[in-house]
């Protein structure tokens, strides 16, 4: 465990490192809203199986246009009180200048429990994904994303949360993506513990788009105001 923790630790410095450089290259900024639901919880009497679902919509053009819509369920397997084993499929809706672009995509993750840090709760997800475009070829993209959440209580219902995620693509494909670098999320907020099922968390998230694969060689900063709403069933 401590050797993941080091690797997640270094993999967060460096996320910080090109979101604090990103402003030096060639950007184009947009201002977007993203909203989710995501929910959680047991799917079986004794709490070793589990269910998952997400739902996004998120605006982009000053958050004036609905940009992508996403529709993500899974189950998993609890190994430990620390470890969860999860599997899944998503379908993604994205508009783009082509048109509406269609991707689906099969999800591989392990959620796990950190060391508690300065006060606060340390988790993460390790992502494996497998994408299939509907534009151009049949190629499968192949990424892993790299999740990990600060969460720093101050109260009985309040917190403050704090999360990066890498994003890094394996392979190229004929519709576009390209090995490397793709992008990284960073969000601060507080968040609010509504009753026993639901929470709210609304903060500011920064994403920061490479895009290797794109024509232009402008990388893309979005400014997101993201709200969620977490329901937890056990």
């Amino acid at each position: 465990m401590r050797t993941i923790k080091n690797t997640i630790t270094t993999i967060t410095a460096l996320s910080l490192l090109l979101m604090c450089t990103a402003e030096s290259h060639a950007t184009t900024n947009d201002f977007q809203s993203w909203n989710a639901v995501a929910l959680a919880g047991n799917a079986d009497k004794a709490g070793d199986l589990q269910f998952w679902f997400d739902g996004h919509l998120r605006f982009k053009d000053d958050a004036s246009q609905l940009g992508v819509s996403i529709f993500r369920p899974g189950i998993g397997y609890r190994m430990s009180d620390d470890l969860t084993l999860w599997l899944g499929v998503a379908r993604i809706a994205i508009d783009s200048e082509a048109g509406t672009v269609e991707e689906d995509r099969l999800w591989q993750q392990a959620t796990y429990s950190l060391r508690p840090f300065l006060g606060g709760n340390v988790s993460a997800r390790t992502r494996v994904e497998q994408r299939y475009r509907s534009d151009q070829g049949d190629d499968v993209g192949h990424r892993i994303r790299q999740f990990v959440r600060w969460e720093k209580p101050l109260g009985d219902k309040w917190s403050f949360v704090v999360w990066d995620e890498l994003f890094v693509t394996l392979n190229d494909t004929q519709w576009g993506q390209a090995s490397g670098f793709d992008q990284n999320r960073f969000y601060a907020g507080p968040a609010y513990q509504l009753n026993d099922t639901w929470r709210i968390e609304v903060g500011y998230m920064n994403n920061y788009i490479h895009s290797p694969g794109a024509s232009s060689p402008e990388a893309q900063i979005n400014h997101n105001l993201s709200l969620t709403f977490f329901g937890s069933w056990f």
